[in-house]
């Protein structure tokens, strides 16, 4: 990978603490393949035109990117690959996701040319940027549900570039699917610091500000593990200050559980802008949980959760639904269902249990 390697490897642990050249294109996949880029390292390539794989179409899907340091290539492909993405990543042409890959991303991701959405339910989430210079492609507009997460900043610019299109088309309604845009102009509000922590059966959030223009109220929002974000509670906000200001609210009726809590700052003429995602465990109390298990003709589901269970979905690979059933007003606890899929078959499949607190979402193989 440096000056000293030029042979092609895989199934390979690679650690890099300290300035990498990438001087040919490399594939991680295998049963160990896995790429740390700790704080203080990077790789960059040699020169236009190298690119980085990681994951293949056999096995399983797996962690094979940690990138706590700065990663700049031409094009990144990630197939039945995961990744967390905590720092600078930034492509000079396309990132390709496929078949089950989720990139966490927590810190930014720059793609200068497109972002390629292949089959089988690929994800992109966290905290962080996503910016798109050109735009999403797929095969034939297929639908983009679930592609972006409820936290992740994404702006796609749709600029014309050279990058290979490889036959696809730009999705013309990528917008319906983002739910931060990052192409909006930021408020003029600079957040100084926010935090949460339990009292005891209930939450209490802070945040300072060091200075507002326009500024019109802060709404606190909270997820579980689905991160859906629904609102707790709004803070009128001071309006124009150059002073650091102090601000605090409570949660009285948190999840069991992860809690994650979010700021959505308001301006007076209504745009928005999003904080940084903070977490509060409470200690102690059972976390909800979905599993599911079967053939390739039935699956067996098992929902345990304290919030209202209001629907059970199935959806197989392609995002298409293959069953659904209302639950019963008030339904709590434990809830248990077979449902048949002969007309499917084996493969992968996304369980969702829809609760008034929000979505629990699993994925699962099904063998033969």
């Amino acid at each position: 990978m440096n000056s000293t390697t030029r042979q092609r490897e895989t199934n390979n642990i690679i650690v890099i603490n300290s300035a990498v050249v990438l001087d040919q294109d490399y594939s991680i996949e295998g049963g160990n393949g896995l790429l740390t880029v700790n704080a203080g390292g990077s790789l960059i390539e040699d020169r236009a035109g190298r690119r980085l794989s990681f994951g293949s179409q056999q096995g399983n899907d797996k962690l094979r990117l940690v990138l706590n340091g700065t990663l700049q290539v031409t094009s990144l492909s990630f197939y039945k690959a995961d990744a967390e993405i905590n720092a600078s990543l930034r492509t000079s042409c396309n990132i390709s996701v496929a078949n089950q890959s989720t990139l966490e991303v927590n810190g930014s991701v720059t793609i200068e040319g497109n972002l390629i959405v292949r089959q089988g339910n690929p994800t992109i989430e966290g905290t962080g940027q996503v910016n798109i210079s050109g735009c999403v492609l797929t095969n034939n507009n297929g639908s983009l549900n679930g592609l972006f997460g409820p936290n992740i900043s994404v702006c796609v610019q749709g600029t014309a570039n050279a990058c290979d299109t490889e036959g696809l088309s730009c999705s013309p309604n990528i917008a319906q699917f983002i739910t931060i845009d990052g192409c909006r102009a930021p408020l003029p509000v600079e957040l100084r610091s926010f935090s949460a922590r339990n009292t005891g059966g209930t939450v209490q959030i802070v945040w300072t500000t060091a200075t507002e223009k326009n500024s019109d109220s802060f709404l606190v929002e909270r997820a579980g593990e689905s991160k859906e974000f629904v609102p707790v509670t709004s803070v009128a906000a001071a309006g124009s200050s150059q002073t650091l200001r102090s601000y605090s609210a409570i949660d009285r009726k948190p999840l069991a559980g992860n809690n994650y809590y979010r700021l959505k700052q308001i301006d007076k003429d209504g745009t928005f802008a999003y904080s940084p995602v903070v977490n509060v465990l409470l200690a102690g109390i059972d976390k909800q949980d979905l599993n599911a298990y079967g053939t390739s003709s039935r699956l067996n589901i098992q929902v345990n959760t304290p919030a209202v269970c209001q629907m059970l979905r199935v959806m197989d690979s392609m995002g298409r639904v293959v069953y659904t059933e209302n639950m019963p007003t008030g339904t709590t606890g434990v809830v248990s269902r077979e449902v048949p899929l002969s007309s499917t078959g084996s493969g992968v499949y996304i369980v969702q249990a829809v609760t008034n607190q929000g979505t629990i979402s699993r994925k699962f193989m099904l063998a033969e």
